[in-house]
């Protein structure tokens, strides 16, 4: 299950703050956002170059 996701606007914030030269626990402090959502979003956007989420299947999984 995920916790609560960042508005577009606050992973943007992020995302702009970080290519901006500031640590990530900095951002963190300012945005008042866990250092651990930080970390998760910039490195999604390190790998994919995009900064959303993947989408969750609308099904799930069928127990066996």
């Amino acid at each position: 299950m995920r916790g609560n996701e960042l508005s577009k606007a606050r992973r943007e914030r992020v995302i702009g703050a970080y290519l901006s030269g500031i640590r990530q626990n900095v951002i963190s402090a300012q945005l008042n956002i866990p250092t651990s959502t930080i970390y998760d979003t910039i490195k999604r956007y390190k790998e994919t170059g995009f900064a959303t989420p993947k989408k969750c299947s609308r099904h799930p999984k069928e127990l066996s």
